[in-house]
């Protein structure tokens, strides 16, 4: 399948000093809806930036529909419509001026334009507000108008960063719904985003950064698979000593961790992977309890895209 953008051996610094995008390589298949993941300062908007040409790569080759962004950077901006995690909205415009200002400047014939701000109003669930101003919108129906004004244009590859950042559940129905529709009419949606439910739900493939660098991709469930297992046992132990690491439990125990959260010298939950939630619950409760640690309860779940993202990317705060 054509590849709709190409990331070839991608670098980008701050003033030489801070590499926000370290040898990042990746491609978004034409048609594919692929999610880009990482923590906080892992260079996804970075690389959102660098495909829409608001910043020029250090080094490397970024390209849409097979054309190098830094060499036709106007005929690109074309083809792309960009949902910024910034609203950018013209407070003092109301919705309908809004779309008509992008509809000009984006060249929409004269003769669609009024239907066309119809149909975006209405999928925004803003028509009866049209004539209002944007600063008395709620931060929903601006993150809605944000949406479909990156829409008008009927561009070929939409780029949404953090599409539904701060909006209420009715919004963000609402936008996944318009992401599910552009899948269905064969539309290309790269999105940015830090909520796993969404790229669970909304995307072919997920690319995982961290540094800069590619850390994963796959689809949400090969992730799962690769990265924690088929199942999580979830273990609340009363007793653990400070030498007791996850290289102990592997190295002791051979039981592979995917998270040991130390509340204090004498409390802690460990997730563990395995392939066999069934079988292996009662043998890891007794391989526990035979090396002399307080089991107060255990349980079995199925991973999600969460324990595959903290086993990633680790879980300390990132600013």
């Amino acid at each position: 399948m054509p590849q709709m953008v190409e990331i070839e051996n991608l670098i980008h610094d701050y003033g030489g000093k801070i590499k926000a995008i370290d040898n990042l390589s990746f491609s978004v298949k034409r048609g594919e809806v692929l999610g880009l993941l990482g923590p906080n300062g892992a260079g996804k908007s970075t690389v959102v930036k660098l495909i829409t040409g608001i910043l020029r790569a250090t080094s490397g080759i970024v390209k849409v529909d097979g054309l190098e962004v830094s060499d036709n950077l106007g005929e690109i901006r074309k083809k792309i419509g960009f949902m910024p995690q910034e609203t950018a909205l013209y407070n003092d415009l109301t919705a309908q001026e809004s779309l008509e200002y992008h509809a000009d400047l984006y060249g929409i014939p004269k003769d669609i334009v009024k239907d066309r701000i119809a149909d975006m109003l209405e999928l925004a669930g803003l028509t009866h507000r049209k004539d209002d101003l944007v600063k008395t919108y709620s931060g929903g129906m601006k993150r809605r108008l944000t949406l479909v004004r990156a829409m008008m244009h009927d561009s070929e590859l939409l780029i949404l960063d953090e599409m539904s950042l701060g909006v209420d559940v009715q919004s963000r129905n609402l936008i996944w719904e318009q992401v599910r529709k552009l899948k269905k009419e064969g539309r290309t949606v790269l999105f940015c985003t830090n909520y796993m439910d969404e790229a669970e739900a909304l995307g072919d493939r997920l690319i995982v950064i961290d540094h800069g660098k590619l850390v994963a991709e796959g689809s949400p469930d090969e992730l799962k698979r690769k990265h924690v297992g088929k199942f999580l046992i979830e273990v609340n132990l009363g007793n653990l000593s400070e030498s007791m690491d996850d290289s102990w439990f592997e190295n002791k125990l051979s039981l592979r961790i995917d998270k040991l959260q130390r509340f204090d010298d004498k409390a802690a939950v460990v997730w563990i992977q395995t392939e066999d939630g069934k079988k292996d619950l009662p043998l890891v409760i007794t391989r526990l309890v035979d090396a002399g640690l307080d089991v107060q309860q255990a349980s079995m779940r199925d991973p999600s895209l969460g324990d595959v993202f903290l086993a990633l990317t680790g879980s300390k705060l990132r600013d």
